[in-house]
């Protein structure tokens, strides 16, 4: 065993349109590996938002009076509708679509700015600078953004939009361009305003054009119920909710209660997020460094499962709420289920990043043996898994089956496998990269006696299509 120091120089950032990534070369990890296995590069990239004017005063106070007309139409046709009630506590506004495989989908990108004095003069509500202004205006919501892979994940619906609170459509916006890449005050918006029991307002922003639901004007909704799909309509730069909140007077409120916050006194979520989740949102193995960073073209992840000797390796991951001093271990083991690689990163730039990935390369060799190989990363308390092979089945993930069901895990006899989509075959692989069992259906719902496979941690590669999805279980 060795152990190896990598001393490498911060690169300057790269510019984008939509954002820029800061480029840094990781100098301050120290890795164990065997003789045979070497880790070629490894960077940090810190990515940035472009900032830039929301809704302008005019688009507000148009807004303002659709809401007073509608709001006076529902009165003629219900004079009992906004009757005042007890005050509301939200739930989360959105959710990740049923069968979602990866560990994450978001991260939260802008809150409320607190200090009204514009250009550059930013207070979240927890005394920090989470948030952004322009020279006429500040920021008077919250932004969800879809991360990784925005686009991909717009395409695939990932992030659902859903009302925080039991209320009144009073007002909804739909069929307007969903492919916007500039923050420029642009109010062709898609989403929903909806008034709760108390006379506040939320405000949901920038959805997926024709995936809004079917109710309209005056109907009520209840909390947790489907609204549309993020997007990136209006003024937006980058697929995301903007969840912006009005008190009955019309007063901009922060949902989130911090020390900094001079809008109100307490917080009105049913259970408040903490101002940091430190989390992985996805590990992955590719066979480039480099991903698609266009707008609005759907990305290429170019991810890759299975290697041979000669290729370059890619480990990626992709933080969401990464802090200065946060460490990440990593630790890759053979099919064998010893430790390859054996390693601890020390995220030492900056302060706090809320959108950040770093990547190391490898070159496989003809020395590494061929099977399943587990690659784990622990951060912020909880450890991440992915898979990649040399010289096996996996081949490579094109896409995942939605709303794909498997169960028990661990499984003793028979593990069912479920999916809204027919599945073709189901092959049993094992980490030494060999194929216990390969058997072909046409049902949205198959089964497999498992009862003589020996103990021990299988995949299922699950067929439909074009479309193959590998799924880890335990054989007990």
């Amino acid at each position: 065993m060795k152990r190896l120091l990598l001393t490498l120089l911060m690169t300057p950032f790269c510019l984008n349109a939509q954002f820029h990534e800061h480029e840094y070369e990781i100098n301050n990890q120290e890795i164990i590996s065997s003789s045979d296995v070497k880790i070629n590069s490894s960077k940090f990239v810190a990515v940035e938002f472009e900032k830039g004017e929301c809704l302008s005063e005019q688009a507000k106070f148009e807004l303002d009076l659709e809401i007073a007309e509608n709001k006076a139409w529902i009165l003629q046709q219900n004079p009992n509708a906004f009757n005042l009630g007890t005050h509301v506590q939200f739930v989360e506004p959105f959710r990740a679509r049923a069968g979602f495989p990866e560990y994450g989908y978001h991260t939260l990108n802008n809150q409320v700015d607190h200090n009204l004095t514009p250009n550059n003069q930013l207070l979240d509500y927890n005394c920090g600078d989470r948030t952004y202004d322009w020279a006429s205006g500040n920021h008077q919501g919250t932004d969800y953004i879809l991360w990784p892979y925005p686009w991909k994940r717009m395409s695939e619906n990932t992030m659902e939009v859903v009302a925080a609170a039991n209320g009144i459509i009073i007002n909804k916006k739909d069929g307007f361009n969903d492919l916007s890449c500039a923050n420029n005050g642009n109010p062709n918006w898609n989403g929903f305003v909806l008034e709760h029991a108390d006379g506040s307002q939320t405000i949901y922003m920038h959805f997926k054009k024709n995936t809004l639901n079917e109710k309209g004007i005056g109907d009520s909704v209840s909390a947790g119920e489907f609204l549309g799909v993020a997007g990136s309509s209006g003024s937006s730069n980058w697929p995301h909710l903007h969840f912006e909140v009005r008190d009955f007077e019309n007063n901009v409120i922060d949902p989130y209660q911090g020390p900094c916050n001079s809008m109100n006194d307490t917080s009105w979520w049913q259970v408040q997020e903490p101002y940091a989740v430190p989390r992985i949102n996805q590990i992955s193995t590719h066979s480039v460094s480099t991903q698609d960073t266009a707008c609005p073209v759907i990305e290429n992840t170019y991810e890759k499962t299975n290697f041979t000797a000669g290729d370059f390796l890619y480990l990626k991951i992709y933080f969401r709420d990464i802090n200065h001093g946060d460490l990440t271990h990593i630790e890759i083991k053979k099919p064998n289920g010893e430790i390859m690689n054996n390693w601890d990163w020390v995220n030492d730039w900056g302060d706090f990043f809320a959108t950040a990935y770093a990547f190391w390369e490898f070159q496989v060799q003809n020395t590494w043996e061929d099977g399943i190989y587990t690659i784990s990363a622990t951060f912020g308390g909880n450890t991440y898994e992915t898979l990649f092979g040399v010289n096996t089945e996996l081949g490579t993930v094109d896409s995942e089956l939605s709303k794909l069901e498997m169960y028990p895990n661990p499984v003793k006899n028979i593990l069912h496998i479920g999916s809204d989509k027919n599945i073709e075959s189901v092959d049993i692989i094992g980490f030494d990269g060999r194929i216990y069992s390969k058997e072909n259906f046409n049902s949205k719902n198959v089964q497999l006696n498992l009862s003589a496979l020996s103990k021990g941690v299988y995949m299922a590669r699950i067929k439909s299509g074009k479309t193959v999805e590998h799924k880890k279980f335990i054989k007990e």
